[in-house]
């Protein structure tokens, strides 16, 4: 399933499962730390996208399919 997110200056347009790695390893490249607003934002943005569609479930953790 292809998703779009726009937040500020950063844009995603694509598969929701690509997506969820990428905020994955946008999380695991800053330690679980804080990142810049600007990209905390954009993340959380996909992963509320994420939610909305089924992947997420409302703690943020992934729905897995049996």
């Amino acid at each position: 399933m292809d998703i779009k997110v726009r937040e500020k200056g950063l844009s995603y347009e694509g598969d929701a499962e690509y997506a969820y790695r990428l905020i994955e390893s946008i999380r695991e490249a800053y330690g679980y730390n804080e990142m810049p607003k600007m990209l905390n934002d954009f993340v959380f943005s996909i992963e509320v996208t994420l939610q909305n569609i089924g992947v997420l479930d409302e703690w943020f953790n992934k729905i897995e399919v049996a």
